[in-house]
This record gives structure tokens, sequence and C-alpha cells, in this order.
């Protein structure tokens, strides 16, 4: 996922940070405002993907996921389902691989056995409406819910469709309090799974890397790039490539807007080449 700095396109950003395949955020509005022009506006959405992809191919970058934050627990769950509908078509027309989705959902009555009804009810119509594509749904581990492996394999065998994976977020394992140690192993489980990812790290003090650690502890605090955190980021390239995910590593950087923006690009750019190197050696 990329910051653009104030006054800057997307796209000269990708090309000072040396990237060209990026993570696509789009709103239930269908706007994606990221997309952001020389000119300072964000003129693209579901409906002038077309127009996009032109634009894409003319900057020679691609987008290798779409990112959206369904809630199919909320009293918009239509909405949500018809969005994510929509959102897998774009997909299909911009070349990407899969769409971010969501178990997430603001309606603090659902029990997580409740949360995982109500996100399947919300998901088995948006495989069936996009079963001629192939594009994949990724569910990320995050919050509560979801970084737990007891429950997401509840939900995969609840849906019974293999275009039902994870956008596997490494570092949201490690703050839901997982000690470094079992961290790989439970990556290894998952890795199978993967349809798209989110790399990043956390740095914890050396006696607190191997307790079991309250959900999110000091997480503010304590995240780091993937290149200074406990996470061995090679060993977890090694899993992903063995599980036989050979789809791109999207980098994700949560403490990037306490920084300036030359320290942004600074910081981008060396994680994407430590990657790199984890991917390559």
């Amino acid at each position: 996922m990329v910051t653009v700095a104030p006054g800057q396109s997307l796209f000269s950003t990708l090309r000072e940070l040396e990237i060209s395949t990026f993570e696509l955020l789009v709103q239930s509005n269908g706007a994606m405002p990221k997309v952001i022009l020389e000119d300072g506006s964000a003129p693209f959405s579901l409906d002038n993907v077309g127009e996009l992809k032109t634009r894409l191919n003319d900057e020679d970058v691609r987008v290798c996921a779409l990112l959206l934050g369904t809630d199919f627990g909320s009293d918009q769950a239509q909405q949500h389902t018809l969005w994510a509908t929509q959102a897998v078509r774009a997909a299909h027309t911009l070349g990407a691989n899969a769409v971010r989705i969501d178990t997430a959902t603001a309606n603090r009555v659902l029990s997580p056995a409740q949360a995982r009804e109500a996100f399947v009810r919300g998901i088995l119509p948006v495989l069936e409406a996009t079963a001629d594509t192939a594009v994949d749904l990724g569910i990320e581990n995050h919050g509560r819910i979801s970084n737990d492996p007891a429950w997401l394999q509840a939900t995969f065998d609840s849906v019974g469709d293999p275009r039902l994976g994870l956008t596997l977020d490494v570092g949201n394992l490690y703050w839901w309090g997982h000690p470094l140690s079992s961290l790989y192993a439970l990556i290894e489980s998952l890795a199978p799974r993967a349809r798209h990812t989110h790399i990043k790290s956390i740095a914890y003090p050396p006696e607190m890397r191997e307790t079991q650690r309250e959900i999110g502890f000091e997480y503010a605090r304590y995240n780091a790039p993937v290149d200074r955190g406990d996470i061995d980021m090679k060993r977890v390239v090694e899993i992903l490539h063995a599980a036989g995910y050979n789809r791109t590593l999207c980098l994700e950087n949560e403490f990037l807007g306490a920084l300036s923006p030359e320290e942004r690009i600074a910081t981008t750019r060396r994680e994407a080449q430590f990657l790199r190197g984890a991917q390559t050696s």
C-alpha cells in the first residue's frame, strides 16, 4: 500500500519508490481515493475501471489486489455484497488476482459464530455471481475474531469454495499475541490458503517476544518496518513459496503517517528493497 506524498501523484510516487505493483483501496461508494493524479484529483471509481486500466497500462504499473472494508454483519450487508461483486468484476478487468474482503463488523452484539454466519451469507452470493472470473477473495486475519485459526477454518468449511482464502497478514498474527517461535508453524498452516498478503512487522523488547501477550499489546509503540522487526521475513517468504504462493508480497507499514514525506519515501523504498532481497536470497 502506497502513501502518496503531498503534491505528488500516485504514479510519480510509484516511480520514486521504484515499485510497479500496488494494492488498490476501493470505498463502499466505489471511489478509489488513493489514485491521485498530477492535478490532485482522484477521478477513478468502479464506474470507470476501463479508463483506469488504460492509465495503468500507460504507466506500466499494475494492481495486485483490491482492498475492501466489507461489513456483512451490519444493516448494509446487502449493499456490501453488491460492492464486493462489483469489485471482483473490476479486479478481473484490471488483471488483479484477488480482492481483500473483511469479516470484521461494527455490530458488537454478534458473537464470533454469528459474525461468521453473517459473513457466509454475504460472501456466498459474491462467489456465485463471479464464478466465471479467476479472481480470489482473501479474508484478512485481523482484529480479535479473524486472527483465530479455528474461526478461519470453520469459515472456510462453511463456504466450501477454494476461491475464498486469506489475505495473510503475518504482522497481525504476531499482534494477536502469538509468541514469536510459534508464529512460523502457524504461518505454515495458513499459507496454503494465501491468495494475497500484507507484510508487516513488530519489534517487541526481547523479553516479550516469546510470551503470550495481550491482543494488540502497545502496537502503536512497537510496530516496525519489515527490515527492523522481529519476524524473519526470509523464513516467511520460504514458507509461502513452499505452499505455492507466487503472487505479490504487499508491503504494509502502519506508522508512515507519523513520518515526513521524505522519510516515508526513504522507509518504503528501503523496505521494498529488503523484501526483494528476502525473495532472492
